[in-house]
């Protein structure tokens, strides 16, 4: 399910849907554990005893406010304009929601508001508590380290006048929610188990009226940090708390500008957020905070792949924000094995998470890693030094991370040259992959310049001389004169030479010139296969059935946001910026209203598929837009107009 306005503080993770709903919260030292746990929280409303939960039918704006990590949301009900703003405390671990109300009529309208809790604390509905608490005027739900009060304030001190807690998903009960719709609530005090909760804060709004108030969620990990949460909780503290957020976020996005257009300098923004919600205090980027997809046997995206990961932390440092980048490969540094090699994905907590990569293929054992994983960050952190030049941090890793990687890549190497067999970036083959050629030499090009910068000379020598045998091994072994272009992988010994994507890494990498008459051979290859007739942009790769939603003789497969920028950025490099400005505005266009792209979408609707949002694409989305941007500057007096495009909903 499509996610809308994650917002985070690196502790505290809450996203939506589209009904704007909680979908996603997640919260403990380093926003670990999803406590929604793919349950949805509601909030309703109810005019002169009339209730209705809100939904998307109702709503009529949903997006951040002015650049921040402020959620904007319209909706209209009986009369009455309601504006939400949403956001979480960048210094404290609140959850707030300041609601406006205004009565556009010339009657009086008494109102409740009724906010819906649906815990699944540690992401289980087992042995959860749910209690009111009087001399904390809320709603408490609790279980281990986990406590959570819901409540309502408004300037005059009121705050909720009923609640409700009971049981939910267990003995044929629906849950306490349904408690709401005759607008008044069953004050049960303490339920246990599979719960949730309701509150009711009411007030009157006179004809052409208006009026506000606070409803919060507060978190810690024990009782004693709660209470004493709940007791500095003033409404001027939570005035501030968003004021003092939104001011943050305005000044954070606007580091570096593009000067763009409109469509682009708002999803350039928007992906800029929405990458750092996704980042926590020790350095871990998930991939993404949609906890719906179920990519595998009910496992999820909230992992850290330190492939997308690179993409995320040269991004955000490209757009000026070194710290989370840093971070990341502090987290590398830390989490990478004494081989030298960086697992499949890991927690936000920095263990290793979850994997289908196996130790054994026929009974023969193998090394169960995608070797472009490691590599893609020393990649990555060479594009960090060569904005920042951060000698000291650099330094203070290169023993530790990057001559680790670099030696094991140079030490993962077959006979012939090439990498020896892993698994592919799509985590669906193994052999020897084009994709993993291009990053592993790019990976030992940057030990190698790293090296020399420290005086490691020998060992720059080394990590120069296998690259090179690498780019001549794969020249000879990969290219077919009677194909024309270049293979996609070596499989059991046998060239595969199905046209995908990933072929674009050949010039992506510095791996091969974009001029090369074969890399051109192979991108011609990939735009006249790949392209997606029924709506545009680029599949991954020829018959992709991953998700498939048609099987129409000009559709290869589902139309993918990076594969279709890695498409752009062959047409920036070649100075055909009309032609990339295309491929740039196609992704823009199926952005939803919040600026959230995902994996993949559908090519019958342009409907998001898969994780939405996804990390990999906002950060691709960043550098092929900044790429875009200095190739234009290059060309003096020549201007590219972009129309507008739609939203999607």
């Amino acid at each position: 399910m499509v996610r809308y306005l994650p917002l985070a503080n690196g502790r505290l993770k809450v996203s939506f849907d589209r009904n704007h709903r909680i979908a996603d919260f997640y919260f403990s030292e380093f926003a670990t554990e999803n406590h929604a746990g793919g349950s949805t929280f509601r909030h309703g409303i109810s005019v002169n005893g009339d209730f209705r939960w809100v939904d998307s039918d109702i709503i009529r704006n949903m997006t951040y406010f002015d650049h921040t990590l402020v959620g904007n949301v319209v909706y209209e009900v009986d009369g009455l304009t309601v504006e939400n703003f949403d956001a979480v405390d960048i210094y404290k671990d609140i959850y707030l929601r300041k609601v406006k109300i205004s009565n556009r009529t010339d009657q009086r309208k008494e109102v409740r508001f009724f906010y819906h809790q649906n815990f699944n604390i540690r992401g289980s509905d087992i042995g959860d508590t749910a209690q009111y608490v009087p001399e904390l005027l809320g709603v408490m739900h609790y279980k281990a380290d986990a406590y959570f009060l819901a409540s309502v304030l408004d300037q005059f001190g009121n705050s909720i006048d009923q609640y409700a807690t009971g049981v939910e998903k267990f003995d044929g009960k629906e849950g306490t929610w349904k408690d709401a719709e005759d607008s008044e609530l069953s004050m049960n005090p303490v339920s246990i188990g599979s719960v949730d909760s309701v509150v009711r804060y009411s007030l009157t709004v006179e004809p052409g009226g208006e009026s506000e108030f606070f409803y919060f969620i507060l978190c810690a990990d024990q009782m004693k940090n709660l209470s004493e949460l709940r007791k500095n909780i003033s409404y001027t503290d939570l005035e501030k708390s968003l004021a003092r957020t939104s001011n943050y976020w305005r000044l954070w996005s606007s580091k570096k500008q593009l000067a763009m257009d409109e469509a682009a300098n708002s999803l350039y923004t928007s992906s800029l957020l929405i990458l750092r919600t996704h980042a926590n205090d020790i350095g871990a980027i998930v991939a993404s905070c949609d906890s719906d997809v179920q990519g595998f046997n009910k496992d999820g995206y909230y992992y850290v792949w330190p492939r997308d990961s690179s993409f995320a932390a040269y991004s955000m440092a490209r757009a000026g924000h070194s710290t989370p980048a840093r971070a990341f490969f502090t987290f590398c540094g830390n989490a990478i094995t004494d081989e030298g090699y960086l697992q499949h994905k890991y927690r936000a907590d920095g263990a290793p998470a979850s994997t289908w990569l196996p130790h054994v293929i026929n009974g023969v054992p193998i090394l169960p890693v995608q070797e472009d994983e490691t590599s893609l960050v020393l990649w990555a952190l060479k594009k960090y030094f060569e904005e920042y030049r951060d000698v000291e941090f650099i330094s203070s890793i290169y023993e530790k991370l990057i001559r680790k990687a670099a030696d094991f890549v140079v030490a993962f190497t077959g006979e012939n040259g090439l990498p020896k067999e892993s698994f592919d970036l799509w985590e669906e083959r193994y052999g020897v992959h084009a994709y993993t050629v291009a990053t592993s030499y790019a990976a030992l090009k940057a030990a190698a310049y790293f090296a020399d910068v420290f005086g490691d000379v020998e060992m720059a020598v080394v990590y120069n001389n296998q690259a090179e045998i690498m780019s001549e091994a794969f020249e000879r072994l990969f290219y077919s004169e009677e194909k024309g272009y270049y293979a996609r992988a070596i499989i059991g010994g046998v060239p595969d030479f199905t046209v995908d994507s990933s072929l674009t890494s050949l010039y992506n990498f510095g791996f091969r010139d974009h001029r090369n008459p074969r890399v051109k051979a192979t991108v011609q290859q990939i735009e006249n296969r790949l392209w997606v007739g029924q709506s545009g942009g680029i599949a991954r790769y020829e018959n992709d059935p991953y998700q498939r939603r048609s099987f129409s003789s000009d559709t290869p497969g589902n139309p993918w946001i990076i594969t279709t920028l890695w498409v752009a950025d062959y047409h920036i490099k070649t100075g055909d910026l009309p032609k990339a400005r295309k491929y740039i505005d196609w992704v823009i266009s199926t952005r939803n209203s919040t600026g959230v792209l995902p994996e993949q979408v559908n090519p019958l609707d342009l409907s998001h598929i898969s994780a939405s949002p996804l990390v990999w694409s906002h950060a691709q989305f960043i550098i092929t837009l900044m790429d875009y941007k200095e190739a234009l500057e290059t060309k003096s007096g020549q201007q590219v107009r972009a129309d507008p495009l739609p939203l999607r909903s």
